[in-house]
């Protein structure tokens, strides 16, 4: 290796003749593209996207949701799990999930090791995105029909002590400083929030993105900013529980 990467040193730095004529060579190399032919790249390009579509659905529904079903306590109707297997940490913790979940795979689920048996809920018809990192603390429980963005943190436990001595001498954090989480129905939680210990964000709540919740968000209200602070109300026209109770009818009526 060592042979080859002085050789590469030696056509970057051009010098000799025939390492100039090397270089020479690799930079028209990069310079060469292939026009595209019409239909069959447009051809190929669907045949990928279609098997990239069927090897997807395949390992979902053979692989990586019944591996995650069986860590969980309960799984609802049409849990749907997207692009691989989430990341569990910690200590086991009893995961409940409602009907229509969807979950991203590229997710991290912690459970508090200082509490025994922590929880995790997570509503019907609630979604939680790409790169979500949620620590339960002793408790987090999503409500129905949550949006919660990419890259969000829900942290109720800190993880490790205030104080610096005992981090230093790799202690965990104080059993009384672990905390709970309840984000209500229909709330919806921006990208790259983070949500931290012994906050309660109401029903229909709105958390923009990168925000730093520390504090309760009221129902029906948008909270923004580092720490967040509530802006204003949502304007919207009818409550959560009305938006869902109309959801679960389509759904029953659907159904019959």
């Amino acid at each position: 290796m060592l042979a080859i990467d002085q050789l590469l040193i030696k056509i970057r730095r051009r010098e000799t003749p025939w390492a100039d004529r090397a270089y020479r060579f690799a930079k028209a190399l990069r310079r060469i593209h292939l026009p595209v032919i019409p239909g069959l790249h447009h051809l190929l390009y669907e045949e990928r996207r279609l098997r990239r579509t069927l090897f997807g659905t395949l390992g979902r529904v053979l692989y990586y949701e019944p591996l995650f079903r069986t860590q969980c306590a309960q799984v609802g109707r049409n849990f749907r799990l997207i692009g691989g297997l989430p990341v569990l940490m910690g200590s086991p913790m009893r995961i409940v999930i409602g009907d229509d979940v969807t979950l991203s795979g590229v997710t991290t689920l912690v459970g508090s090791k200082q509490i025994q048996s922590p929880v995790l809920e997570i509503g019907s018809g609630s979604y939680i995105g790409y790169q979500t990192t949620i620590v339960s603390g002793r408790r987090v429980a999503i409500g129905r029909h949550v949006l919660i963005a990419n890259r969000v943190m829900i942290a109720a436990d800190d993880g490790h002590p205030l104080d610096a001595a005992a981090r230093v001498a790799n202690q965990p954090a104080r059993l009384q400083d672990i905390g709970s989480i309840d984000i209500g129905d229909a709330a919806w939680i921006g990208e790259g929030a983070t949500v931290l210990k012994n906050v309660r964000i109401g029903e229909g709540a709105i958390v923009a993105a990168g925000s730093v919740v520390t504090k309760d968000v009221p129902p029906y209200m948008i909270a923004a900013g580092n720490p967040a602070r509530v802006l204003r109300r949502v304007e919207a026209g009818e409550s959560a529980a009305e938006l869902i109770g109309a959801a679960t009818a389509a759904e029953i009526g659907g159904a019959r």
